[in-house]
């Protein structure tokens, strides 16, 4: 991941965040207009200027989104507050059930990825008698 320093200074354009977040321009347009990216800058050519707090909260976003986390569900996690105690362990055990559904999925793909490494093994060695046939 790249380093970021937390701050609310905007510098990058929707352009740039873009390409940092691999998130369309759509799709971050999209996340501000319901209301999961606040205050965002705009410069006097009316340009969109992101800060890095901002860029997080959308890698924020993006990851709990890939987890299967609906929108209504991330509101929620960004309503919560950070100083509450209450807040916070429903926070914390938001991001444990986030994390026990990759770890779930990561042994899915190992599992996949066992299979397909055995198919490979096996058309290698039928490709290799099929060379040794020929000579």
């Amino acid at each position: 991941m790249e380093n970021f320093i937390y701050g609310s200074e905007a510098k990058y354009t929707i352009n740039e965040v873009s390409k940092i977040t691999n998130l369309s321009k759509p799709t971050i347009r999209y996340y501000e207009d319901i209301g999961l990216l606040q205050n965002i800058t705009r410069d006097k050519n009316n340009i969109r200027l992101f800060s890095d707090n901002q860029v997080m909260r959308l890698r924020m976003i993006q990851c709990m989104r890939s987890t299967g986390m609906g929108i209504d569900m991330i509101r929620h996690y960004i309503g919560l507050s950070n100083e509450d105690e209450t807040d916070l362990k429903e926070r914390y055990s938001i991001v444990l059930e986030q994390e026990e559904i990759l770890l779930a999925k990561k042994e899915e793909i190992k599992k996949q990825l066992s299979f397909i490494e055995h198919k490979k093994q096996n058309y290698e060695e039928k490709l290799n008698n099929l060379q040794k046939s020929k000579f």
